[in-house]
């Protein structure tokens, strides 16, 4: 019989994920993250957010396969428009910046940005997910600017 173990060299820990929140932000439990912010609000009121997710895959995984996924979905959504997208190294790693606008039936306009990343470690690669999500009048309001400030001091590091 053979025991594999968690973490291990096999099965490497998730990459450390740190970020800079400015005051009025605040910490949430939202399933399938790894952590998760919320700005306050008044009640009723959408609560722009910012969660942190990193999926697993196997060695070779690219960028640009994370990228062209991301810019799949946001394509699919109801009256979807893409804002922008770039690359850029921050805190010396490669991130993918994509924006888009959609309608959401419950909420109406959304504006999210993904913040993308990998991590390779051994012979695994770890997706790094930095979401962030406003309505169209808070982004109007400059809450996307706030959203753009956390996405870009994220350090992810490994060990």
């Amino acid at each position: 019989m053979t025991t594999y173990s968690y973490p291990s060299d096999t099965f490497p820990t998730n990459p450390k994920i740190t970020l800079d929140v400015p005051e009025g932000w605040e910490p949430l439990i939202v399933p399938a993250t790894i952590l998760a912010i919320g700005r306050t609000t008044e009640a009723g009121t959408f609560r722009p957010n910012v969660i942190v997710a990193i999926s697993r895959y196997g060695a070779g995984y690219e960028l640009q396969v994370a990228i062209d996924a991301v810019i799949a979905k946001f394509g699919s959504l109801e009256q979807a428009a893409q804002i922008g997208s770039d690359v850029s190294t921050i805190n010396g790693r490669e991130w993918a910046h994509i924006e888009s606008s959609f309608v959401d039936s419950r909420v109406g306009t959304l504006v999210q940005a993904a913040h993308l990343a990998i991590v390779e470690h051994g012979e695994v690669v770890d997706l790094i997910q930095v979401t962030g999500t406003v309505t169209g009048s808070q982004a109007q309001d400059g809450l996307i600017n706030e959203i753009r400030e956390i996405q870009r001091s994220v350090v992810a590091s490994v060990g």
